[in-house]
């Protein structure tokens, strides 16, 4: 994908200029015949290093959230989906989507269908968004689904960005922490070793301590930065395997508070996602197989897919919840309701409300719990510093 910058004519007779994504100055040209635009010149943009490492960013949730919502306004307002895609890729602010949004439309002008046009970008829409697109082509209600698509996906990122607002005070006083130990043991150590050095004077053991990893730090920086860049890439290649994914689920799990977080993260995305799926019609059993794909604690994905089995079988899904014990009791009883009353989605949805207000609770309490413990932290810091760094200073003041 390149692109072109232009200067046109439009059908009043006014000059103007810009720029289009397309894979050939023909094809680039064609796009603007199509806007009605009178070509003048047009030139492929030469990018720059900045221009290519952009593409390797990745597309942000708010941009395909926005993208859901007006393509469902533009296909209920009775706009062919092609020239809704060709509006919505001048939109977009993020380069890489506006080419994958461009790459999308040249499919669907191709004869493909969009939810087959969606599939070639999995990273962006993933198998659920792919399935309820499948799901809105199959029944003629595509614009209704991709709103009630927009809504779900807005209520997730809600729901995620209350947890990381809750984790950025934590976080940057944790690298603080971390920052001032570092400085400490390379610059303001060092000195003061060679200061007690000189002077002769008996230190504690805690101040040796410091002046030895100090030492230790200095002399085999390089090391440890060899180390610790090894140590982060060999964690994040085990973290991304399988055996990974189920060992730091079961460590979040345990953990006292981001544990309990987590699982009623998991319980609502569960709930919403296969209501939206049930609503539009996507078989149940296909439903929770998609729904596996969301779940981030891995116990939990390998539960739905055992209920898949168990419907697929002929059990009700409320029976399995029934059987086991790592989804809640009201989950069993809810979808008992549903199924009882027919209104499954109406019932799941409800379910998703309450655990999304659980957690919206819990992240507030997981706040005030936390200041607590980060002044205990800096505290203990803090105490065992002066004690390292003061004590044999008092000592050499004491003796003279």
């Amino acid at each position: 994908m390149s692109i072109f910058t232009y200067t046109a004519k439009n059908i009043t007779g006014k000059t103007i200029a810009g720029s289009v994504d397309a894979r050939s100055k023909e094809i680039a040209v064609g796009l603007l015949k199509g806007q009605r635009l009178v070509v003048i010149d047009i030139q492929e943009k030469k990018e720059n290093i900045l221009d290519q490492l952009r593409i390797f960013r990745g597309v942000p949730q708010n941009e395909v959230v926005t993208f859901t919502r007006q393509l469902s306004t533009m296909i209920s307002a009775g706009l062919p989906i092609s020239r809704a895609l060709e509006v919505l890729s001048n939109q977009s602010s993020n380069e890489r989507f506006r080419g994958i949004v461009l790459e999308i439309l040249r499919s669907v002008e191709g004869g493909a269908s969009l939810s087959m046009a969606l599939s070639l970008y999995p990273e962006v829409f993933p198998n659920t968004y792919q399935s309820l697109v499948r799901a809105g082509e199959s029944s003629g209600k595509l614009d209704t689904i991709l709103k009630r698509l927009a809504d779900n996906m807005e209520a997730t990122r809600e729901l995620d960005s209350k947890f990381k607002s809750a984790m950025i005070y934590p976080t940057i006083v944790f690298m603080a922490m971390i920052g001032v130990f570092i400085i400490l043991m390379i610059f303001v150590i060092p000195k003061l070793a060679e200061m007690y050095e000189n002077l002769d004077v008996a230190l504690p053991l805690t101040t040796q301590f410091m002046i030895n990893f100090s030492t230790f730090m200095v002399k085999y920086i390089y090391i440890f930065l060899i180390v610790g860049a090894g140590l982060v890439l060999v964690i994040r290649s085990y973290v991304k395997s399988a055996k990974g994914k189920e060992m730091m689920s079961e460590i979040v799990s345990r953990l006292p508070v981001f544990g309990k977080i987590v699982k009623q993260k998991d319980y609502a995305s569960f709930s919403r996602t296969l209501s939206l799926l049930i609503n539009s019609a996507v078989p149940i059993v296909e439903a929770l197989h998609i729904v596996s794909t969301v779940m981030s604690n891995q116990t939990f994905r390998k539960a739905v897919l055992d209920s898949a089995d168990s419907v697929e079988k002929g059990s009700a899904l409320s029976e399995y919840f029934r059987t086991t014990s790592i989804f809640p009791p009201i989950l069993a009883q809810m979808c008992n309701v549903g199924e009882e009353t027919g209104k499954m989605d109406e019932v799941l949805e409800r379910v998703a409300i309450y655990y999304e207000g659980e957690v919206d609770h819990l992240v507030k309490g997981l706040s005030a719990a936390l200041e607590p413990i980060i002044l205990v932290m800096l505290g203990a810091m803090v105490g065992f510093l002066i004690i390292s760094i003061i004590t044999p200073i008092y000592k050499i003041t004491s003796a003279i």
